[in-house]
């Protein structure tokens, strides 16, 4: 091999583009902001690499990836079209208090970002001996850690938004009594969407009550709107809703209807 040819192949090697990934680690970590790591990083190196604190709330934490905003627009949309069917059934069958409260839950909606988030383990310790959970991260992707709430968030088809105290081994449908249900709640679901983003369905009517479903800090229980009055309008209403919930991480900020 010549030494022009050698040259040549290291002036090459050198334009060659810095192969790295980007990721934004905040909340409850002692490196926040932007870290650079090896191409083909995977959520381990990230979280390690922002020496996440010892009481941060691995349950509430969030990966939130660009490559998912899109698809989460779109489940947004079809929820906000859902909505605005209900309110206008509603309306013209005169049951004003059904229409303001698909009204409601439009606009705080609306309020709410398309975050990206993908549901994972995300303790560091856990990831690096569970190699099937310890995927890859990409260009833009931020890692979010919380601190541990010590509430349960009770939205949907309610007289208000209720944050009440969490309590330890209580089952889901008991928060129900600390919050007035609105007249057109289903009486015989609820959904409960946890903190690391999964969402269940509960039964809590004597016919189909569910096994007791203790909940995590910072869950949300969602009171569906009742199935007969969605049905012939927006049939997967409820479970949009919750769907589209469970995209939102702890806060830092999530808006509240």
């Amino acid at each position: 091999m010549t030494r022009r040819l050698i040259l040549a192949m290291l002036a090459a090697w050198a334009a060659l583009p810095c192969l790295a990934t980007q990721v934004e680690v905040r909340g409850a970590v002692d490196a926040a902001g932007t870290r650079q790591l090896a191409a083909r990083a995977r959520l381990s190196d990230a979280a390690l690499a922002a020496h996440v604190h010892l009481d941060a709330y691995f349950m509430g934490a969030a990966w939130l990836r660009p490559s998912l905003v899109v698809a989460q627009e779109r489940q947004k949309a079809g929820l906000l079209f859902d909505l605005d069917s209900l309110q206008r059934q509603a309306t013209k069958e005169e049951r004003d208090d059904l229409a303001q409260l698909a009204s409601t839950l439009s606009s705080w909606v609306k309020s709410m970002p398309a975050t990206g988030r993908q549901v994972a383990l995300l303790d560091p310790r856990a990831l690096e001996v569970k190699a099937s959970e310890n995927w890859p991260v990409a260009e833009g992707d931020t890692l979010y850690y919380p601190r541990r709430p010590d509430t349960i968030h009770i939205v949907g088809a309610v007289a208000r938004t209720c944050t009440v105290a969490h309590v330890a081994l209580q089952d889901a449908r008991s928060y129900l009594r600390d919050c007035p249900a609105s007249r057109y709640a289903d009486a015989d679901w609820i959904f409960v969407v946890e903190p690391d983003g999964r969402v269940f369905r509960q039964g809590i009517a004597p016919w189909n009550r569910s096994a007791p479903l203790p909940l995590a800090p910072g869950s949300t229980i969602v009171v569906p709107i009742s199935e007969h009055r969605v049905s012939s309008v927006a049939p997967d209403l409820n479970t949009e809703l919750a769907d589209f919930l469970a995209t939102q991480p702890l806060p830092e900020t999530t808006p509240q209807p």
